[in-house]
């Protein structure tokens, strides 16, 4: 599958098939995780605190259960059979992936401090539909790295999906986050100042839940290129 051998050789391997499974596994509690954060951010936006703090409990457990089936792949790599190019690979796929599960955990943690006082109805529904952007980005990354199977061609185009994906969320924060700074002259306290910089910063969350999706795919377009 990597760049030592070919795919269809790489994915017949036991060893290596095992390995990948694991990967499946780790993108899927990835996956988990955004989801989870989606419905913080519906909960932040409903106002409905309990909801949220559900939710974000589930995003803190999934991301739990992601770290440790990295730790898992790193110490089966660690100390298996892949060749050292490969080996390189698998590391750098699974920890790149892990930054995604991170951000969108923080992203759900900081709402819990944040405050929906201050923002429009037109800006929660915003919020929404970036958290939902954001579910379907990372979707669009586990599609990639299943799409490995399928050959070279059906890989590269499934990351380029998630590359204009990622394009359209930077944009689309841009434009979400004018709105919000709209609002800054009812901001009139240090104290309310604390939860508004907490909405911005967990909006950075979301970025760059998009921009570390895009940086899995270019893993997955070079292990399909060079595969």
């Amino acid at each position: 599958m990597f760049k030592s051998s070919n795919v269809t050789v790489w994915l017949s391997r036991r060893e290596e098939k095992k390995v990948l499974e694991l990967c499946k596994s780790h993108l899927d509690k990835i996956v988990e995780t955004v989801e989870e954060m989606k419905w913080v951010v519906h909960s932040f936006c409903n106002d409905d605190f309990n909801a949220l703090e559900e939710h974000y409990k589930k995003a803190f457990d999934s991301e739990r259960a992601a770290d440790d089936i990295k730790h898992r792949i790193l110490l089966d790599v660690s100390t298996g059979p892949l060749h050292p190019i490969d080996r390189e690979e698998v590391i750098r796929l699974v920890l790149t992936a892990d930054d995604i599960a991170e951000n969108a955990k923080s992203g759900a943690r900081k709402l819990r401090f944040a405050s929906t006082k201050y923002l429009t109805d037109q800006i929660n529904a915003s919020l929404r539909e970036m958290a939902d952007l954001c579910v379907e980005v990372a979707r669009s990354v586990r599609t990639a790295f299943e799409k490995l199977s399928a050959g070279t061609d059906a890989a590269i185009e499934a990351a380029k999906q998630v590359e204009i994906l990622e394009e359209s969320i930077d944009e689309f924060r841009m434009g979400l986050v004018k709105a919000i700074m709209s609002c800054e002259e009812r901001v009139v306290s240090i104290r309310s100042l604390g939860p508004w910089l907490m909405l911005l910063n967990a909006i950075e969350n979301m970025e760059d839940v998009a921009d570390r999706s895009e940086d899995v795919a270019d893993v997955i377009r070079s292990i399909a290129i060079l595969g």
